[in-house]
């Protein structure tokens, strides 16, 4: 990528989706329709640049588009841009845009629109928790409306990455002041309503730029309703008896169910995220790595998998904050095997000889956060520590999170396709995404190193000394990874699942008559 000039130019996202199986089917697509998808939850705010929520994301990235785009398979390729080059010190970076393209609201889109939609999110009045994204972006500037130029302060390998992380959308500027009422995007679909606790209504883009292999144009759908369901047996009997077409997070006590349903098709598989306890470690006695460090020692993560997750819904991790089979993990043998008198002895060293009481702040909206609590209470009573569980809603339970206004909780990290999206976020000291207060100085250089360093083996070399740290500091205590399953009516054609949790997918869907 670093080469003088080197030109990257590879298939459009539409196409990449239909190699990938997202569209391939024996029988024509049929345009028409309003898919009818179950939610779990509502989004947590509609401003893509400012919102840190899952929810969020998976309902508005229809909406948007952004510069570049990874496919099913996790490799990036062109979205807005067509094709970019790389000064040979890794510091310019050029894209070429579309130029076929327009808002919802019906302007073109051009290279002004990319310049203030990084530096939107860039901009500390913004609020952004992704604005160290591109806090190595110098500038980025609009030579003419179809190129945009970003300069690096120094090189930064995940640029693309980030680039391609589907919250981190283009926006027009005239719009920017109403975003969290009125999403305005380039995507194929366009924003009608939001009414909370009941349903987002979204609309076919008739001017969407993308196109299947046949050169018929994206999407095939009149639009798409979601509908809230935060009960996960509801979601289920909805999809089963026909009132949804499409179901998000399949629960693991339906997968087999649903499975053997001749009306339904299961999607999915390992999910790029880990769950893990986050710890505030700002807070006695979470402040000391001891403590922290004798929790891990008391967790059986196999146990919690096996009970909370039915032993379908996840993989216990082995003390890596990487997907199963990543280049970059860097297990740890002994991680998730208990060790109660080793446990013991670092919380007596930490002068806590008979425990103490912690309060866990869960979300009672997704079982695979809510359930593992009381499994986790279970499991540190032996050691002298008693839990105090809170289950709040999750429009309750994240601003607090965001707030860290928590001693210790259960969420999760996701990444789109490069290491720094599982490591920079949530663990370096500046981080907008760091939620547990940590500061570490050596990890903080590791991680700026890893953003700078090109070559796969020296990256590695840093990340797995990172890792082997963490274990050491535990900030987080890594419970699993999950597996995360869709299901549909099988009159729902062209889905592809990604294993980056992004609904994309929907793009290429179609309901067949």
């Amino acid at each position: 990528m670093f080469n003088n000039k080197h030109t990257v130019r590879t298939l459009g996202l539409s196409t990449l989706l239909l190699l990938t199986g997202a569209a391939t089917t024996a029988q024509a697509q049929t345009a028409g329709g309003i898919l009818r998808a179950g939610m779990q939850a509502d989004p947590v705010g509609l401003d893509p640049h400012v919102t840190q929520a899952t929810s969020t994301r998976n309902q508005l990235e229809n909406v948007y588009d952004t510069l570049v785009a990874f496919d099913p398979s996790g490799k990036i390729g062109p979205s807005l841009a067509t094709k970019w080059t790389t000064s040979k010190d890794g510091l310019t970076w050029t894209f070429t845009l579309r130029n076929d393209v327009k808002f919802h609201n019906g302007r073109a889109f051009e290279a002004s629109d990319v310049v203030y939609s990084i530096n939107r999110i860039k901009d500390p009045a913004t609020k952004s928790p992704r604005s160290g994204d591109f806090e190595l972006i110098k500038s980025v500037t609009a030579p003419n409306k179809t190129t945009a130029v970003i300069t690096l302060s120094k090189p930064f390998s995940p640029l693309l990455s980030k680039l391609a992380f589907s919250l981190n959308v283009i926006v027009p500027k005239e719009a920017a002041a109403t975003l969290n009422t009125k999403p305005v995007g380039t995507g194929p679909f366009s924003f009608v309503e939001y009414v909370p606790q009941t349903r987002m209504v979204l609309k076919k883009n008739p001017n969407f730029w993308g196109k299947d292999a046949k050169g018929n144009k994206l999407p095939y759908l009149d639009g798409i309703t979601y509908s809230y369901l935060p009960d996960a047996t509801a979601r289920v009997t909805a999809l089963r008896t026909g009132n949804v077409d499409w179901i998000e997070y399949v629960p693991s006590t339906s997968i087999q169910t649903l499975k053997s349903d001749a009306n339904v098709n299961v999607l999915g598989g390992p999910a790029a995220n880990y769950r893990a306890i986050f710890f505030n470690v700002a807070q006695k006695p979470l402040d000391n790595p001891k403590v922290r460090r004798a929790i891990a020692y008391a967790i059986n993560n196999q146990e919690i998998v096996d009970v909370a997750l039915l032993g379908v819904g996840g993989i216990a991790s082995p003390g890596t904050v990487f997907p199963d089979g990543s280049y970059y993990a860097a297990p740890d043998a002994s991680y998730g095997k208990p060790n109660l008198d080793k446990a013991r002895a670092l919380l007596k060293e930490a002068g806590y000889p008979n425990g103490f009481t912690l309060d866990l702040k869960v979300t009672s909206t997704y079982d695979f956060l809510r359930v593992p609590a009381e499994i986790i209470q279970a499991q540190l009573a032996p050691i002298g520590i008693k839990v105090n569980i809170n289950a709040l809603e999750w429009s309750v339970f994240l601003p607090d999170i965001l707030a860290k206004k928590y001693t210790a909780t259960i969420l999760g990290e996701s990444g789109q396709g490069d290491p720094d999206d599982y490591l920079y976020t949530p663990f370096a000291s500046d981080s907008g995404g760091n939620l547990t207060n940590f500061k570490d100085a050596t990890i903080d250089k590791w991680l700026d190193q890893g953003r700078q360093v090109a070559d796969p083996a020296a990256r590695k070399k840093l990340y797995v000394d990172v890792q082997k740290r963490l274990v050491d500091l535990s900030p987080m205590v890594f419970l699993y990874s999950s597996t995360q399953y869709e299901a549909a009516r099988k009159a729902v054609q062209g889905y592809a699942h990604f294993p980056n949790t992004s609904y994309i997918g929907l793009r290429t869907a179609w309901l067949k008559r």
